[in-house]
């Protein structure tokens, strides 16, 4: 008999990173393109230690995220967030959880992801401060005339 062209568990896997690369792919821009703001814009260097602190607290935050996180939803308990990296079910709201095991790529990029979601949401103070400040006395000025207006 002829073997499929595809087996079904790499298939699996390929459909766990149709959501996993996203998430990975925003939180790495977000966390990189936030550096590069604070290190090349005019900042003063206090800003680059508040970034470096809140890195360090998101890198706490992260962890905690994809070590430590568990929650029900409905009749299934998922560790993990924002990306499950197990889920356990069960049939009834008074029966035992049954665990079932993703692979093991889906779980490390599940924990990544999780990690540098966890320092993305903790930058998110630095990048509103620093957007507020960059723009102080830029929202709400007065428009100049127009050089030329019509007649």
């Amino acid at each position: 008999m002829n073997a499929p062209l595809f087996a079904t568990a790499p298939v699996a896997e390929l459909a766990g990173f149709i959501i996993i690369v996203p998430f990975a792919a925003l939180a790495s821009w977000t966390i990189i393109a936030l550096r590069r703001w604070l290190w090349l814009g005019d900042f003063e260097p206090r800003w680059r230690t508040r970034y470096l602190i809140h890195c360090c607290v998101g890198l706490a935050l992260g962890i905690f995220f994809a070590f430590f996180m568990k929650y029900p939803v409905a009749n299934a308990k998922l560790e993990g967030f924002p990306i499950p990296v197990a889920i356990s079910n069960r049939e009834k709201p008074g029966a035992e959880y049954q665990s079932s095991q993703m692979p093991a790529t889906i779980r490390i990029g599940g924990m990544v992801t999780d990690v540098l979601s966890g320092i993305a949401l903790c930058l998110a103070p630095i990048a509103i401060g620093a957007f507020l400040k960059e723009n102080r006395g830029k929202l709400g000025a007065p428009q100049p005339p127009a050089a030329n207006p019509p007649a």
